[in-house]
């Protein structure tokens, strides 16, 4: 009786994992689409004022463009971080190179936005504009193909597992 009791449990929590993971990843593509509009404002913001630091409107415009992603993107990562990679990683035969490419891209991207967050585009210094405008433009163009490489292999493969595990 224990045993099925414990099966039981076990299948009504894989089905909650799934349910979270299908919406989770149902929002992150949602929120792609919504990046890659911003992502060009922003690459073009950081280099302009990368090369231009002394402008007061060139600085607000980085300002801007980094503001209208980092809330998105900062959720974004910590949902891939906390939901679907370690998902990912249970599964026997999710392809591992798919999930360290996503753990090494986070990495990468977390770096580049301390960098971007170091400064202040209004009130830094002209050194520290130029600093964190290069790696406003570095930020976006990585996230941009992150955001492909989740679209063309690691999403598909999430749904196909998912529809594998419902399946069986």
């Amino acid at each position: 009786m224990a045993m099925l009791a414990n099966k039981s449990n076990q299948l009504l929590e894989n089905d909650a994992n799934t349910g979270r993971v299908e919406a989770t990843l149902a929002r992150l593509s949602r929120e792609d689409s919504k990046l890659c509009e911003s992502l060009l404002n922003a690459a073009v913001a950081g280099a302009v004022v990368a090369r231009q630091p002394a402008d007061t409107i060139l600085r607000a415009e980085a300002a801007e463009a980094w503001n209208s992603i980092k809330p998105v993107i900062v959720h974004h990562l910590t949902s891939q971080q906390d939901i679907l990679l370690p998902w990912a990683e249970s599964r026997e035969n999710f392809p591992p190179d798919l999930i360290l490419r996503a753990r090494e891209q986070r990495v990468r991207l977390c770096d580049l936005a301390k960098t971007v967050d170091a400064a202040s585009f209004i009130t830094g210094s002209d050194e520290e504009v130029t600093r964190a405008g290069t790696a406003l433009t570095a930020f976006a163009v990585c996230l941009d193909d992150v955001i492909d490489g989740e679209e063309r292999d690691l999403f598909p493969m999430i749904q196909r597992s998912l529809f594998e595990q419902s399946s069986a």
